[in-house]
């Protein structure tokens, strides 16, 4: 902390105004929270989260009368852990920027608070895309067990991308692969996310034929197909050589959750002539699958 001879210094006032701004609400700029459940219930201190994965085996059958060979069913139990790291970025405000404010009444500029805290916000919603394999860290995208599909070349035979692939082939491939999941036991109504990048996204805007003035993204809508239809950026370039990714999932917290041990946080300032340091953490994990197969990634679009 700066000694007697500091003629400026961060005030209550100024540590307010940066406040409102770390804690101001994120749904529109993190896509990953607006879809997930965000599990905070464990310590910020713990480095490792440890959870449970059930899978049963074995199905009853008709025996006949006083016959012995009675089926069993069988649980397994697998322990799965998560890595938990810390994401941290900070900001400085000079000695003169702080006289300035005291000089006119007015709060320092929050602008580098808001900067901070769009920085730390992007950082974890990449991680909970597509994670990072140095660090171990698990996202949707990436996550073990998940099915993975590359898309087919379109009628003509040139191409994958849906930039080449007429309406008709965009709506049909978006059928198949969301059978993918529907034909899974207890997932035949479930209510599924479709994410896509934003190109990709926005090729649903596209003209579903010279007979039928709606929109791909019309279509889709009155099929009734996805509970939600996400522009997610972190899915250009996820999937195999580096091509564009669509996801289809289930959003349930038994699917998979956001692991938020600690949100972010400003910690105690810094003084070094002629700056206050203000250093902001959080704690993050990454995703947690807990039920990967109902999770798909189709690569290639």
């Amino acid at each position: 902390m700066p000694n007697s001879n500091v003629q400026a210094r961060l005030q209550s006032r100024d540590l307010e105004a940066i406040d409102n701004v770390l804690y101001e609400a994120k749904q529109e700029e993190l896509t990953a929270r607006s879809i997930f459940n965000v599990k905070t219930d464990i310590p910020a201190g713990a480095e490792v989260y440890g959870y449970d994965v059930l899978e049963r085996s074995g199905a009853a059958k008709i025996i006949a009368n006083g016959a012995d060979d009675l089926p069993l069913v069988d649980v397994d139990v697998k322990r799965y852990y998560a890595q938990i790291y810390t994401i941290a970025l900070g900001f400085r405000y000079s000695l003169q920027d702080l006289r300035q404010s005291q000089m006119t009444g007015q709060s320092v500029d929050a602008n580098k608070a808001a900067t901070v805290r769009r920085g730390i916000a992007e950082k974890e919603n990449k991680l909970a895309w597509v994670g990072d394999s140095k660090y171990n860290i698990q996202g949707i995208a990436t996550a073990a067990g998940i099915q993975v599909e590359a898309v087919g070349n379109n009628t003509a035979g040139t191409s994958t991308k849906w930039a080449q692939k007429s309406s008709e082939e965009v709506i049909e491939e978006l059928r198949k692969l969301r059978k993918r999941i529907t034909i899974l036991p207890g997932y035949g109504d479930a209510a599924l996310v479709l994410a896509l990048p934003p190109d990709q996204y926005e090729e649903l805007n596209r003209r579903y034929s010279d007979f039928d003035s709606r929109t791909l993204l019309k279509v889709i809508q009155d099929n009734q197909w996805f509970a939600q239809i996400k522009r997610v950026a972190d899915l250009k370039g996820v999937g195999l050589n580096k091509s564009d990714s669509l996801l289809i999932f289930h959003s349930e917290p038994e699917t998979a959750e956001l692991l938020l041990p600690m949100d972010i946080t400003r910690l105690q300032e810094e003084w070094k002539y002629p700056n206050w340091k203000v250093p902001c953490e959080e704690r993050f994990g990454g995703a947690v699958v807990r039920a990967p197969h109902a999770i798909l990634r189709a690569d290639g679009i």
